[in-house]
């Protein structure tokens, strides 16, 4: 498994790094990070920056599944040469929005909550219609505890990219903040029709799902999240809450011991 460093020493080497193309390892990386394989993801970002050092989208994937795994060090580096990389892209070509808003991803992950929002205003100016630039500012907001405002910056990607899951997704965890869990699970299940993979809408619809104390429709949800990734610690938790309100106490021991042993696991490799 890779450490995060741009080295190349496992699974042997170049030639193992050539198996792919640059596309394919992205599309990899893209894939378990969908179903939140971080680890996996964060490999195949490495060897996508292998093969093309000046990926500056790819260091902001890089960054976002280094924070998902807690290493927020490596993180923020990643996120810097994001930004650098952008910057230059700017230079290049200043009136480039996709640039701008890959700036603001990168400034928001280094929690420079101001400077992201400029850089995707900017973005804006150049492409009212951007769609992902919305959703960058949704992102930001979100993370400041600006729910309302979040919400409305979703709604607007959607509007412009009306078949993009992640957007769905990430209005139905806003909803889910602000309680409105019927409206989550609709958004929820929209991003499931999108993509069947996606393990963060079935986080979403399993949990608006216990919220409406709907539990047998959400094992049910918990379970497909599982068969995606069974290395989810929070959702074997959750699983487990859910047997209890069925009255399975056996079977929701298990589960407990499940998430016993995967931080066990987790506690040892760091």
């Amino acid at each position: 498994m890779a450490n995060g460093s741009d080295s190349i020493n496992m699974h042997g080497g170049m030639s193992y790094l050539f198996q792919k193309t640059k596309e394919q390892w992205l599309a990899e990386g893209d894939a378990h990070y969908q179903v939140k394989r971080y680890e996996e993801a964060l490999e195949a970002y490495v060897n996508v920056l292998l093969i093309d050092p000046n990926a500056a989208a790819v260091y902001n994937r890089k960054g976002f599944a280094l924070l998902k795994l807690r290493r927020n060090e490596e993180a923020f580096d990643a996120f810097s040469k994001a930004r650098d990389a952008f910057e230059f892209d700017i230079h290049l070509h200043p009136t480039d929005a996709e640039a701008y808003t890959g700036k603001g991803l990168a400034l928001h992950g280094l929690d420079r909550t101001q400077e992201a929002l400029k850089a995707f205003e900017r973005a804006l100016e150049l492409d009212p219609l951007n769609a992902e630039t919305y959703n960058g500012i949704g992102l930001v907001l979100a993370a400041s505890g600006r729910d309302k405002e979040a919400l409305d910056a979703f709604e607007r990607a959607i509007l412009r990219a009306p078949t993009h899951a992640t957007y769905y997704t990430n209005k139905g965890t806003i909803l889910v903040k602000l309680k409105r869990y019927a409206e989550a699970l609709g958004s929820a299940e929209r991003a499931i029709q999108l993509a069947p993979t996606d393990a963060e809408a079935y986080s979403v619809k399993a949990h608006a799902l216990r919220k409406l104390k709907c539990y047998t429709d959400a094992l049910g949800v918990y379970e497909r999240l599982l068969a995606l990734n069974p290395n989810l610690e929070q959702a074997w938790m959750n699983k487990a809450e859910v047997l209890k309100h069925l009255g399975r106490s056996k079977e929701a021991q298990q589960a407990y011991e499940t998430v016993r042993r995967l931080a066990k696991r987790r506690w040892i490799g760091w």
